[in-house]
């Protein structure tokens, strides 16, 4: 039967507030319980017997409900929030370690209020010691808890159903019926959570989904989820520190957390996740998380991932390091990488890897062999290719003192943008070169610019083979530049050359006397040759 006596609580329409304002100056006690439901929307159940004459006083700003029960009732009352029950206790009342030698055993079944439908995998769990146990599919629970008297408060939950505590005595078949929902929010699953599922017990799951509380701790030791001192309550914990053998499962940690393999956190990390494979959050880290293979945080991240082989998080302000890649929803900071480094928001510091950086906005540097952005509003790419929808990304077809026929792509930002260039000689001079390098673009009017560039070239013969040694030509040039038609821009100007040519066969030497012949400066050492000399190229860009 549905307990009578001993239950009180108090229901309002209004919806749970997560922050409180009261201000009650010794007022009776039953006074301020219903006060402090009417703002926060939380029911309270107790024992009438155990309610003081003593007055009551406090006044708070919105706090959390949590402080805000401490501050009325601490001084004379012990309390527990499950859901969105308040549980006040006399203060003699404690939750450790029962003196009972026998338990009290406490059998009953929930049903539907309404339809009397028989409910399976509700979680029923007593207030102190956290033990749950999950209802068949007759709806009959049976649940054995260590009390120092007869009584125990029980609370049962469902998702989508109300919760509702009760306070039983030994001895009694109790019936409880849970009414639903009037509308059941459905909150589509985020990819972290079905990761985390991947890995956690059946029953861990099940009552991670009914039951609405959150309770602290400063040791949790786990040999996998579910197997560990928090018990199948495990994504309930916030925990100051945290051993998981191979894995461990909490709502959220306030301190250090260890694990053999695997650290999943319902919630947030504020502190320290080390972890042998991955680590999961599914809130913010503030702080330092660390993996032999991947990190990932669903909300932001202030500090550092440090991931084997890959990090992911929301809006990152830090450093993102991996072996291999990075994804953020925006930044500041550093994403370090060896593959990619993806930023699908603003991102504000360095991309750094050795193959693709992208971002939706970007404002700093990003230096890679890809480097792509939908738009750069500070800052400057540097890489073999640049891509943004506001940059610089041209072909140009020029001639020059060396090499009458080039192309050269050219691509960043107009203030700093790179080149991928390559040319041929195919007449007297039978010769090739490739380089690179960047440059600086500029508006002078509406038609004009002018542009400074510096390319770095290796020269090679048609008519030989490869020319192992040093081969290296140093270009500095400025360019004048006219728009003459859309998409389409005449430049020239005059170029300095800077050669140093040491090949390791003898026979090749004369091959740097195939161009800059006009040479004002020049020196010879054995096979080594250095020349400077000034020359010229003319270009068409589209």
């Amino acid at each position: 039967m549905r307990p009578l006596v001993y239950f009180i609580s108090f229901l309002f329409t209004g919806s749970v507030a997560s922050q409180v304002t009261l201000s009650l100056d010794q007022v009776p006690v039953t006074q301020a319980i219903e006060a402090f439901s009417k703002e926060s929307g939380y029911r309270f159940a107790y024992n009438p017997d155990i309610l003081k004459n003593e007055p009551v006083s406090s006044k708070v700003n919105n706090i959390s409900v949590e402080k805000a029960a401490e501050s009325l009732f601490a001084d004379h009352y012990k309390f527990k929030i499950r859901g969105t029950y308040i549980i006040l206790l006399p203060k003699e009342v404690t939750t450790g370690k029962s003196q009972r030698t026998e338990p009290i055993r406490i059998k009953g079944a929930v049903l539907e209020e309404g339809t009397q439908k028989k409910l399976e995998n509700v979680s029923i769990y007593e207030v102190h010691t956290l033990k749950p146990v999950l209802s068949n599919a007759n709806g009959d629970y049976q649940i054995d808890v260590n009390l120092p008297d007869d009584m125990a408060f029980i609370a049962i939950s469902k998702k989508n159903y109300e919760d509702t505590v009760i306070q039983v005595r030994k001895g009694a078949n109790w019936m409880v019926s849970l009414k639903r929902k009037e509308a059941v929010e459905e909150k589509v699953k985020e990819g972290s959570e079905k990761l985390m599922n991947l890995f956690s017990n059946d029953k861990v799951e099940m009552h991670t989904k009914n039951i609405n509380l959150t309770e602290r701790r400063w040791l949790h030791l786990a040999l996998t989820p579910g197997i560990s001192t928090n018990g199948f309550l495990s994504g309930q914990f916030t925990n100051k520190f945290s051993v998981n053998v191979i894995g461990g499962y909490s709502y959220a940690l306030e301190g250090v957390e260890l694990a053999g393999a695997l650290n999943m956190e319902r919630s947030y990390v504020e502190g320290v996740q080390l972890a042998g494979f991955m680590n999961i959050n599914g809130d913010y880290t503030d702080g330092i998380q660390m993996a032999g293979m991947t990190n990932i945080t669903l909300g932001p991240v202030k500090g550092s991932q440090l991931g084997g082989f890959s990090n992911h998080s929301g809006y990152m302000d830090g450093l993102q390091m991996a072996g291999s890649m990075n994804f953020s929803k925006g930044g500041k900071g550093s994403q370090m990488a060896g593959g990619l480094n993806m930023s699908n928001g603003t991102y504000e510091g360095l991309q750094l890897s050795g193959g693709l950086n992208y971002t939706s906005v970007l404002q700093g540097i990003q230096v890679g062999v890809v480097n792509i952005a939908d738009s750069v509003s500070s800052g400057f790419m540097l890489g073999v290719i640049n891509w943004t929808k506001n940059g610089l990304h041209h072909f140009e077809l020029s001639t020059n003192d060396v090499t009458p026929y080039n192309l050269a792509f050219k691509s960043g930002v107009f203030p700093f943008y790179t080149i991928l260039r390559a040319g041929i000689n195919p007449h007297d001079a039978q010769l090739w070169d490739y380089g690179m390098g960047f440059g600086s673009y500029h508006h002078i009017k509406k038609r004009a610019s002018i542009d400074f560039e510096s390319t770095y070239h290796t020269i090679q013969a048609l008519d030989k083979g490869y020319m192992d040694g040093f081969n290296a030509e140093i270009r500095f040039q400025t360019r004048f530049g006219y728009q003459f038609a859309n998409h389409m821009r005449l430049l020239a100007g005059p170029v300095l050359h800077y050669l140093i040519f040491n090949p390791k066969d003898p026979e090749h030497i004369g091959f740097a006397d195939r161009f800059g012949n006009n040479a004002f400066a020049e020196s010879r050492n054995g096979n080594r040759i250095a020349k400077a000399w000034l020359g010229f190229e003319v270009s068409v860009r589209f």
